[in-house]
């Protein structure tokens, strides 16, 4: 039996994880939408969402209008969280272009290996 060389082992480990570890970041839009109506609704209703002069005009300042919120009624959530309420949002209202990292409809999807191809019996 042939040893990997050493250099190599790590690069296939990397390939093997790397589509895992992005499932972890991909948001979670089912959660944001838990968030959101737990934290935000109490505040402002979603024509806030639906205004003309709304603020955020990309997914990147969803982000950065959901993170400001966020710590402007107590800072209690992380990056994950902010990214869910953001993915939810822009599902829900703003349809911008969001990244693939981050907007995935089912992060199932990203960890699940594809499925093999089936022969045709012939």
């Amino acid at each position: 039996m042939k040893r990997i060389p050493s250099l190599l082992a790590p690069v296939l480990a990397a390939a093997v994880l790397l589509p895992i570890l992005d499932a972890a970041s991909a948001a979670d839009k089912v959660r944001g939408r838990t968030l959101y109506e737990a934290r935000c609704v109490g505040c402002h209703s979603t024509s806030v969402h639906r205004r003309e002069s709304r603020k955020a005009k990309t997914f990147d300042e969803i982000r950065v209008q959901t993170a400001k919120w966020d710590r402007a009624t107590g800072g209690v959530w992380g990056k994950d969280e902010v990214d869910d309420v953001a993915f939810y949002l822009n599902d829900v209202y703003y349809r911008l272009p969001c990244p693939t990292t981050i907007c995935v409809e089912d992060k199932a999807e990203r960890a699940a290996p594809p499925a093999p191809k089936k022969k045709d019996p012939a």
